[in-house]
């Protein structure tokens, strides 16, 4: 029980987090107007790293996505 107790205080797992992008991903991508080559993009990458700039995702994009996943992941 306590094992588990330090792991909440701890933050999010890392499988919790990788469903809260992909939850992140679907609301944010799917539902705004996002460029179709910057949700390709998107889907490629590894869903278990953050959200990250690329050749069609812009900082502030990646950086919104990863906020928004965050708030998702601490719920």
């Amino acid at each position: 029980m306590a094992r588990r107790k330090a792991r909440r205080s701890t933050g999010p797992s890392n499988e919790a987090q990788r469903i809260a992008r992909t939850i992140t991903y679907y609301e944010v991508c799917l539902a705004d107007e996002i460029p179709r080559t910057a949700q390709m993009e998107l889907w490629a990458a590894d869903f278990s790293r953050p959200f990250a700039a690329g050749e069609h995702v812009s900082p502030e994009l990646a950086a919104r996505l990863e906020d928004a996943a965050q708030a998702e992941a601490a719920r």
